[in-house]
């Protein structure tokens, strides 16, 4: 009795030792699947992955890239435009920013063009007997210098649109420290409108001896104005000559003459 149980027990151990050192170990295959998983990823995985995280990027940046350009900030549209297709070339991303970045740029560059030519002018609204007086003014680009003027320090000449309650819509151009000459025929003022060739166009000094000179068809010059970009008006001043006086007319805001086109 007493060998028969020694003998059941050492059985047991011997099992309960089989099955120990089975679970320590591991199988063949499982061994290989542990060593892969360990293993780094070899120079085309780690390229893919790469790949795969530089398209993700580009993709994202291009939604930005698309925002902007549906809320009309091209100005910020076309440096991340230009940065996508710079730094994730190749990708479906840069594809599609290439096939809008150059009509973007277009439209930012006319923005900051329109910005310029709004900033040219200067408006006021003054009050005055009977109403307000409202004007828009713009200086001549170039300036004029102080040798073209003799003896004077005259630099400025401003084409001014005026809107007065009593004496109605006016255009015309005042010059600093100057007069200017009709003399040799101001009726036949030359203007030019853009590129077009100059047409003439009446031209008044007032009698009141102001340094100024009034374009009496008010009405259509304004009419072209609005329609152009630059204007050009030869005048002949008496300390200096006949000049060409260029305005860059393109970013007036009419909106700052209220009833624009009406003559007293």
């Amino acid at each position: 009795m007493l060998a028969r149980s020694i003998h059941s027990a050492c059985g047991a151990v011997l099992v309960l030792a089989t099955i120990a050192g089975c679970s320590a170990g591991s199988s063949p295959e499982t061994s290989t699947a542990a060593k892969k998983m360990s293993a780094p990823a070899s120079p085309v995985e780690a390229g893919a992955d790469e790949k795969s995280a530089a398209e993700a990027k580009a993709t994202k940046d291009m939604q930005l890239y698309d925002q902007m350009r549906i809320k009309e900030s091209y100005d910020l549209a076309v440096p991340l435009g230009d940065e996508i297709v710079a730094k994730y070339p190749g990708t479906p991303a840069a594809a599609k920013v290439k096939e809008t970045l150059a009509d973007v740029r277009a439209k930012a560059a006319a923005m900051v063009e329109s910005l310029r030519l709004s900033r040219l002018w200067s408006y006021s609204a003054v009050p005055e007997k009977g109403g307000m007086q409202y004007a828009a003014s713009i200086e001549n680009t170039p300036p004029l210098t102080p040798a073209t003027i003799t003896g004077k320090d005259a630099r400025r000449v401003h084409l001014i649109v005026r809107q007065h309650p009593q004496w109605g819509q006016n255009v015309y151009l005042i010059l600093d420290n100057d007069t200017f000459d009709c003399r040799g025929g101001c009726p036949t003022l030359p203007v030019a409108f853009d590129s077009e060739p100059a047409k003439p166009m009446k031209a008044t000094i007032p009698p009141t001896g102001e340094p100024a000179l009034f374009l009496d068809d008010d009405k259509a010059f304004i009419t072209r104005m609005l329609r152009t970009k630059r204007v050009a008006i030869d005048v002949v001043l008496r300390g200096g000559g006949r000049k060409t006086l260029v305005f860059e007319t393109g970013g007036l805001d009419i909106s700052h003459l209220p009833g624009s086109g009406r003559k007293k």
